[in-house]
Parts: structure tokens; C-alpha cells; sequence
């Protein structure tokens, strides 16, 4: 089922004035300079704050209370501010970091185009205040968004576009996660434990994305468009309007790659260039395919990783076992259900049984089978490589699986509602949440 924005979004998505947001407003005046830029009046006319008043947490309560004439981004401002200086020294920084993003600006000429097209993107007020929240309260998100505006302008550069195009993709690549500030962290550091309606504001947060940017002229219609869609996916597997095919805007499809890509570079996964490489390989139908060969092409550049992952192939391949057989049992369970159900359930379980039966595929292409798991343990142990790719098989697959398992929650409570699981789907989802996550 698909939906509009305005379905999706909660009733003050895209405003400023989330308790979420402000909470994390007023947590940041605790060690910086956040003051009103102007005046703040509830929607009756009432003034609440003059400006020039310094934010702390003292004005929650009397903020969050009120119905806010204007978004509050719109009359808030903070020193040192995010400026296209500061994205061009973060992203030099993230490069130091990370190799793989070095390839991208490894060339005088090359380098200086990509800092240049980040450093260009407009940043209307309050789009400059979001960033340094962003900034001040969650570096991890900040940094993601960094890799984001950077692998975007690569892309599109060497698709032999011009830089103002390297902006406009820059742009979507930097923004498309502003909503995530409207989400209570602590919702977010629960994630793996959240299931039902808990998961819907981070469903629903590319909608406030979205809203946010398409409030300001200085960005192209694609740029909203796109952050809208960057968790869409071509087989249609994605959210929040399940999307596929020529239905997602091009830079929308950019961007639902460079997603997933930066995802593995978030500071605590281990071999992010091995996940990215599997990743590609397990899920061929999700992401563009012309432009899939340029993360390939970086991905040979690098040299080889010398460190060993400290997990036996007997151990990997065991894991490996586990996770295939709850592959092969999630399938059975939603194909057999499927047969029982009405048109809409059907509907569902069919979906998730012909992407379980897809991910099957893939795994055996990638050696995943009982036979080839056996011959891996003889021999094989002074490996480091096949170590490692072993590590990252096991920690992808037990991913898709808790992904497809969320994907079935939501598609079941969107098509079919508040109707319990069949009881051998539901004992497959209890199984999989009882499966410990290794990395």
C-alpha cells in the first residue's frame, strides 16, 4: 500500500516545533550560544520570547505548550554556526578517515571540484541551524550526512555532470536525514528493540525530511523529492510509499544507494568496504545499476585488509547455518500461511515470500548452501581472508533478515491491520528477535 506524504506524517511533520526537536534545542543551550533570532508567538498572537533571548532548558516547558506561529528553526540562530566553510573541512576530515572516501578526491582537480560543490550548498537559516544541532547533539548522524553529500557529488561527477548538478546532489545527500532530528534519540538508540507503531516515526521520517527543504527556493523540486524517496528501493522493498522501478526519481535512486553505502561507514562497523561489496552482491534488484559499477570501481582501488577478523571459519560457518535455515523457514512459513489468508493478507506473505525466496538465490550464489558451508571448515582455517569474508556474511544476512522481518510489519500493518500474524509467521519473528545479533 502505498501512501501520500501528508498520510504518512505525523501532524506536526515537516514544522520545527516537535517535542523531539525541541527538546534537543534547548539540551544544546546548556554549552553553546542558542539564541532567538526574533520575536517567538504562539498561533493566537501572543508573544512567548522577545529576541535576542538566550535558549536553555529552563523554556521547554513554555515552548512545547504552545502552538508556535512559525516554525521555530525560522527564529532561532547559534555561533559558531555550520557553514560552507565547515562542510568543506568536515568532509576533508571524513576523507583522512576513511580510504575508501579518499578515492573520491584523490586528484588536485578532482578533489578541488568535490570540496568546492559542497561548499557551495545554500544554506538558508534554518536549514544552517538544523546542521548545527545535528552537529552538537549526534556527530554520528553529522558525519553520515558528511559521507552522504560527498559520495553524491562523486556519482553524479562521474556520470560527467557539472558542478552546479554535483550541488544539487550534494545537497540531497547532506539534508535527506534532518527528520532523524525530530525523533527523540532515545527512540533511536532503541531501535532493534522497537517493534509496531514505535517503528513508525522512523518510517516516517524521509516525509519531514522532505518538508522541511521544500519549504526554501534555494533547492530544486528534485532535491525534496528525492530525500523523500532515499529509502525507497527499485523491487519495491523500501519505504515510505514502497516505490519501485522508474516511480523513483534518479537522484532519488542516488540516493537510496549512497544510503545504504555510507550506512556501513558509521564508525562502529567493522570491514565497511567487505559490507559494502556483499551488500551490492545480496540485493542486485534494490539499487541502480548504472551506477552500481562506480562503487565497484572504488571498492578494486583499495588495497587489501591485513587484519584478522578473530573468528574461527568453523564458527562463521555455524552461524551461517543458523541464519540460512530461519531464510529457508521464513519462506515456507509466509508461502504456507499465504494460502490461508484473504486477498490482502495474500498479498503480503506472497511479497515477503518472493523476497525471501530472492535473498535464497543470492545466498547460494554466495556459497550459502549446506555443501559448500562443509568443504569451507576443511583446510580452510589459516585463511584470514575467507575469515573475513565469513564475518561479514554472517552479520549481513542475520541483517536482511531483521530487515525483512521489519519490512513484514509494516506491509502486514498497512495492508492488512491490527489482524494478528499467522501463528507460524509469528513464531518465526519470535525466533528471529530471540537470535542474539553477533556485530
Amino acid at each position: 500500500m502505498s501512501h501520500t506524504p501528508s498520510e504518512l506524517a505525523p501532524s506536526t511533520a515537516g514544522d520545527s516545533n516537535s517535542p523531539a526537536f525541541l527538546k534537543a534545542v534547548t539540551q544544546m543551550g546548556r554549552g553553546r550560544s542558542v539564541h532567538t533570532s526574533r520575536a517567538i508567538y504562539n498561533h493566537q498572537g501572543v508573544k512567548l520570547l522577545e529576541g535576542g533571548v538566550q535558549i536553555d532548558e529552563t523554556l521547554y516547558d513554555r515552548l512545547v505548550s504552545h502552538r508556535l506561529a512559525q516554525p521555530l528553526d525560522e527564529s532561532l540562530g547559534s555561533d559558531p554556526a555550520v557553514t560552507g566553510r565547515v562542510l568543506r573541512e568536515a568532509c576533508e576530515a571524513a576523507m583522512a578517515r576513511w580510504p575508501f572516501f579518499a578515492l573520491m578526491g584523490s586528484q588536485g582537480r578532482v578533489r578541488s571540484m568535490l570540496l568546492q560543490a559542497i561548499e557551495v550548498i545554500p544554506l538558508p537559516r534554518p536549514v544552517a541551524f538544523h546542521l548545527t544541532l545535528m552537529r552538537e547533539t549526534r556527530p554520528p548522524l553529522f558525519e553520515h550526512s558528511i559521507l552522504m553529500a560527498i559520495l553524491c557529488a562523486h556519482l553524479v561527477r562521474e556520470g560527467g555532470a557539472p558542478i552546479h548538478d554535483m550541488t544539487t546532489a550534494a545537497s540531497a545527500g547532506l539534508l535527506h536525514d534532518l527528520g532523524m532530528l525530530h525523533i527523540d534519540a532515545e527512540l533511536l538508540d532503541a531501535d532493534n528493540r522497537l517493534s509496531g507503531d514505535e517503528r513508525r516515526p522512523l518510517y516516517v521520517h524521509p516525509v519531514t525530511s522532505s518538508m522541511l527543504i521544500a519549504r526554501f527556493h534555494e533547492y530544486p523540486k528534485q532535491v525534496a523529492r528525492a530525500i523523500l524517496e532515499h529509502h525507497e528501493r527499485l523491487d519495491g522493498s523500501g519505504y515510505p510509499r514502497g516505490l519501485s522501478g522508474d516511480a523513483i526519481s534518479p537522484l532519488g535512486r542516488l540516493l537510496s544507494l549512497c544510503v545504504v553505502v555510507t550506512a556501513m561507514f558509521d564508525g562502529e562497523r567493522q570491514y565497511p568496504e567487505q559490507r559494502v561489496s556483499l551488500l551490492l552482491r545480496t540485493g542486485p534488484r534494490r539499487y541502480d545499476p548504472t551506477l552500481v559499477p562506480s562503487i565497484h570501481r572504488l571498492l578494486r582501488a583499495l588495497p587489501p585488509v591485513e587484519e584478522d577478523v578473530g573468528v574461527t571459519v568453523a564458527d562463521s560457518v555455524e552461524r551461517l547455518q543458523v541464519l540460512a535455515d530461519l531464510l529457508t523457514r521464513w519462506h515456507d512459513a509466509a508461502a504456507t500461511a499465504a494460502l490461508a489468508l484473504d486477498a490482502a493478507g495474500q498479498a503480503v506473505l506472497t511479497a515477503v515470500a518472493d523476497q525471501a525466496e530472492t535473498l535464497q538465490r543470492v545466498m547460494r550464489e554466495a556459497g550459502v548452501t549446506p555443501e559448500q558451508l562443509a568443504l569451507l571448515t576443511q583446510g580452510t582455517a589459516s585463511d584470514a581472508t575467507l575469515r573475513a569474508e565469513l564475518w561479514v556474511l554472517t552479520r549481513e544476512l542475520d541483517w536482511h533478515l531483521r530487515s525483512g522481518a521489519n519490512q513484514l510489519r509494516r506491509r502486514w500493518r498497512a495492508g492488512v491491520g491490527a489482524r494478528p500474524f499467522p501463528p507460524a509467521v509469528a513464531a518465526w519473528l519470535k525466533e528471529l528477535e530471540a537470535l542474539v545479533t553477533t556485530g
